[in-house]
């Protein structure tokens, strides 16, 4: 491994740990405000840092494609909605939902964005259908995305978006059915 690719390596999971670990602490304290069980923090906390370490290991096995990831969108869609429906208002389940979404973007959005900043750095030309190309990405890809930026931008927007929409959504649909809640966690 060249040392560029080791440092980008390093950064990487210098980045994650710290958004796993520091960005769970906050949104563990809205679960356990929203499911009026403060007490269970530690608990929650451990949750959240299992679901961002899982994130973490799904955007490496779908190599880039995001299909592990979009599809955990659905399960933490379907777990939260279940699990928060009838615990609170639907505002407060439906904001911890959104924070629970950008949270469990943010492993495949840290690469994105310092894929990126690695490019500009090393003097890549960005915006050139050929270092694209070179860099690895299909020549069929329409033209905006053949680029490093297009890419990049892509696989960041591209998951943000989806990963939000499906898991608020879900949670949504979950909570406007109603019905009794689930049994504790």
């Amino acid at each position: 491994m060249k040392p560029a690719e080791l440092a980008f390596v390093i950064v990487l999971v210098v980045v994650n740990l710290a958004g796993g670990f520091g960005l769970s602490r906050p949104i563990a304290r809205l679960l356990g405000r929203v499911t009026g069980k403060p007490d269970r923090f530690f608990r929650y906390f451990a949750m959240l840092v299992g679901i961002y370490l899982l994130e973490c290991v799904a955007f490496p096995a779908g190599m880039a494609t995001q299909v592990f990831s979009i599809g955990l969108a659905f399960v933490w869609g379907m777990v939260f909605g279940l699990w928060l429906r009838g615990r609170a208002s639907s505002d407060k389940v439906l904001k911890a939902s959104l924070f629970v979404a950008l949270y469990t973007s943010l492993p495949t959005a840290s690469f994105g964005i310092l894929l990126l900043a690695a490019k500009l750095l090393s003097g890549s030309d960005v915006l050139s259908a050929a270092e694209g190309t070179a860099f690895g990405i299909p020549y069929f890809v329409p033209w905006p995305l053949t680029t490093i930026l297009g890419f990049c931008s892509a696989l960041v927007i591209g998951t943000v978006v989806f990963k939000t929409l499906i898991t608020t959504g879900e949670v949504s649909l979950l909570v406007h059915l109603g019905g009794k809640p689930p049994a504790e966690l």
